[in-house]
C-alpha cells in the first residue's frame, strides 16, 4: 500500500501522530512517500527509523525549492500543499495508486476500505464537506458544473491514469492563469481543473470534519453519532486553523488526538525531539 505526504519541517511532529494511528489501522506493509523541499537529512533519517520500527518503509522525494515559486501561498498555506497534485510525475512508475493524507488527521478504522476503492477511470477520489451555500459559491467562483467542493486533505490518486492523460504543465498553467482567484489554493486547483475526474467519497467515513460533530448528528437525524464515528469512520480530519496539538483545543475529538500524541511521547521518551504544542510555525500549512 502506498501513502503520500507533502509537508515542510514544521509538520513533522503531527505527521508522527498521524502515522502512528495509520499503523494501528493497516494490516499490510506501507511504502510511505514524503515530498518536501526543506526537511534536513537528519530529520529524514529520524523519520525513516521511526517508520521502519513499525515494519514500513520511507521514500523521501526532494522537490526543488523553485517548484511553484510563483504560486499563491499565505499564512496557512505553504507551497508544499501543491505537491500532492503533481506527485504522479515524481513517483516511481510501479506506483499505480497512492493515498495522500494530511498530517492533521487520525486514522481510526481500517484504511483498506478506502485504499482499494474502484477508481472507475477517475483521477482522484475525495470527499466534499457538504455546505450547500458555500458549494454553490465555489461552483460560480471556479466556473465548474460541479455541485461539490472537494477537500484535498484525503486524496486517493490514480497515478497510472494521470501519467497517461495529464501533462503536469496543465497544472502549472492553471495556477498561473488563475493565481489571483485562488482562495484555498490547492483545493481550488483540484476542484477547478479536475472537478469532472473526482470520484465522490462519503465524508462521514473518509474525511470526517472533527469540528462538525453536532452538524453531522443533526443533519443525519441522530444516525451519525459517537458510536457511528467510533465503529465506522475511517478518517478524522482536524480541519481549520485550530489544531488538537494546540493548548485549549475545544472540539470533542481532541482527547483522542491527545491519546495518540501521548503514545508517541512515551515511545520516544529517550529521543530528543521537537515539542508537539506551542509551535507557532506549525500553523502555516493546513486548514
Amino acid at each position: 500500500m502506498n501513502i503520500l505526504v507533502t509537508l515542510n519541517a514544521a509538520y513533522i511532529p503531527p505527521l508522527k501522530v498521524m502515522l502512528r494511528s495509520l499503523f494501528d489501522n493497516c494490516s499490510g506493509n506501507l511504502d510511505i512517500y514524503i515530498m518536501h523541499s526543506d526537511i534536513k537529512d537528519a530529520q529524514i533519517k529520524m523519520l525513516s527509523e521511526y517508520i521502519g520500527s513499525y515494519g514500513h518503509t520511507l521514500y523521501p522525494i526532494r522537490v526543488s525549492k523553485d517548484t511553484f515559486s510563483g504560486a499563491p501561498v499565505h499564512s496557512y498555506y505553504s507551497k508544499e500543499m501543491y505537491y500532492r497534485l503533481i506527485a504522479y510525475a515524481y513517483l516511481p512508475e510501479h506506483v499505480d495508486r497512492i493515498l495522500y493524507l494530511d498530517p492533521d488527521i487520525l486514522v481510526i478504522n481500517p484504511i483498506e476500505s478506502l485504499y482499494y476503492i474502484d477508481m472507475d477511470g477517475y483521477y482522484f477520489a475525495a470527499a466534499a464537506h457538504t455546505k450547500p451555500v458555500i458549494d454553490y459559491i465555489n461552483k460560480i467562483r471556479l466556473k465548474t458544473d460541479s455541485n461539490r467542493y472537494y477537500n484535498s486533505g484525503v486524496l486517493l490518486i490514480n497515478a497510472a491514469l494521470l501519467r497517461k492523460e495529464m501533462e503536469v504543465s496543465r497544472i502549472y498553467d492553471y495556477i498561473r492563469e488563475h493565481a489571483g482567484e485562488l482562495i484555498l489554493p490547492d483545493q481550488d486547483v483540484l476542484n477547478g481543473l479536475f472537478w469532472s475526474k473526482i470520484k465522490p467519497l462519503d465524508e462521514c467515513l473518509y474525511n470526517y470534519d472533527a469540528r462538525r460533530y453536532r452538524s453531522y448528528l443533526i443533519s443525519s437525524k441522530g444516525r451519525i453519532n459517537m458510536d457511528f464515528v467510533v465503529y465506522n469512520t475511517v478518517i478524522l480530519h482536524f480541519c481549520g486553523k485550530h489544531k488538537p496539538w494546540h493548548p485549549n483545543y475545544k472540539y470533542r475529538f481532541g482527547i483522542l488526538y491527545k491519546y495518540y500524541q501521548k503514545m508517541i511521547e512515551r515511545e520516544l521518551v529517550s529521543e530528543q525531539r521537537e515539542p508537539y504544542i506551542n509551535r507557532a510555525d506549525a500553523n502555516e500549512y493546513l486548514a
